[in-house]
């Protein structure tokens, strides 16, 4: 009976829901243990962890859909700089106001998942980050964000706090939603990848002829793929609204969408926990190590290094080199095991 249920937990800890799951408690525990980190350090894995789930969203595009998309910024941008306008400005319930802005992503990118249709490859890159600027031009000439700033929920404007039914909304809480969403993200992302969905995209990626002899709708996976990323971006924004409790539209710019592609290509464009890995170099090192010791600049070097590694020798991204690395430790452990025991039967 114990060898049956030892069995049985092996095989639950070695299913990737277990291990999404962990990630969420872990960053769970991360918003109860505020104090104990450093602030620098907790908001680093607080940004990585939401900007994770925008990174998600863009690899499902990219490492799927072959979309070379330059736009998530943009969608940051509806999410952070919209719900703090819906919200605020326009007095709607936090709640309602997340609704609006989310509906208000999908219809953008939908807009992005048309364009698609007629153009690809590094004119498709051109194009959204073309639309993406046109996002960040028209919050800049919003009357109340004219500094290119938020300017929190408490100062410079109407005073509402942010709150939900009632319940006053901590910087930790919003921690929590993060660890939700982050949860819920690789789980829809695992299922869609691992779907007929997923096969589509990827037969569209290899050759849209081959697809559409197959009967597969191009224009429906396209604006899907759009759609999802855009939500996925927004759900950032929003979460970094909540966390940080101000924005800036220099933040959510031309530089993000790059930083997002680099944080894709480094990690692993078809590896959920590559992503992660890729949203922390990029984003977690730079702002818990390179900038609390004034490396600024350091960072670039190491992700420009980075890139040029990884394309070169390791197109699967990090998460393959420590994949080669596990199974080289594993042969080196069998042949020790050899020698000291001898050959297994």
């Amino acid at each position: 009976m114990k060898r049956l249920y030892n069995e049985h937990l092996k095989l639950l800890l070695k299913k990737p829901h277990f291990s999404f799951l962990l990630a969420g408690f872990v960053l769970t525990i991360v918003a109860l243990l505020s104090e104990v980190f450093p602030p620098d350090i907790h908001t680093a894995i607080v940004t990585t962890s939401y900007y994770s789930i925008a990174g998600l969203g863009f690899a499902l595009l990219l490492g799927y859909g072959g979309l070379a998309s330059l736009g998530t910024g943009a969608f940051v941008g509806i999410g952070s700089f919209g719900l703090h306008y819906v919200y605020r400005y326009m007095g709607q319930p936090l709640f309602i106001a997340i609704v609006v802005v989310i509906i208000i992503s999908i219809i953008v990118s939908i807009l992005f998942g048309f364009v698609s249709l007629r153009i690809s490859g590094m004119y498709l890159a051109i194009v959204t980050m073309g639309l993406s600027q046109i996002v960040v031009e028209v919050i800049k000439n919003i009357p109340e964000y004219a500094s290119g700033t938020t300017g929190g929920f408490l100062t410079n404007g109407p005073q509402r706090p942010l709150e939900v039914f009632g319940y006053m909304l901590k910087s930790n809480d919003a921690i929590i939603f993060t660890a939700i969403f982050i949860v819920l993200g690789m789980f829809i992302v695992y299922n869609l990848i691992n779907s007929p969905t997923g096969r589509a995209l990827l037969s569209i990626k290899n050759s849209e002829t081959a697809a559409q002899t197959m009967g597969i709708k191009i224009l429906k996976y396209r604006l899907f793929s759009f759609v999802i990323s855009g939500i996925y971006g927004t759900l950032a924004g929003i979460l970094s609204m909540l966390y940080l409790r101000n924005g800036n539209v220099n933040s959510v710019g031309l530089s993000f969408a790059l930083n997002i592609l680099a944080a894709v290509i480094i990690g692993g464009t078809k590896s959920i926990w590559g992503i992660i890995l890729g949203t922390f170099v990029i984003f977690g090192l730079d702002l818990a190590v390179f900038q609390r010791f004034n490396l600024g600049s350091y960072s670039i070097i190491l992700n420009g290094v980075l890139i040029i590694v990884v394309v070169m020798f390791y197109p699967g991204g990090l998460i393959q080199l420590f994949g080669d690395i596990k199974k080289w430790i594993k042969k080196l452990y069998m042949k020790v095991r050899v020698r000291l025991y001898g050959q297994d039967e």
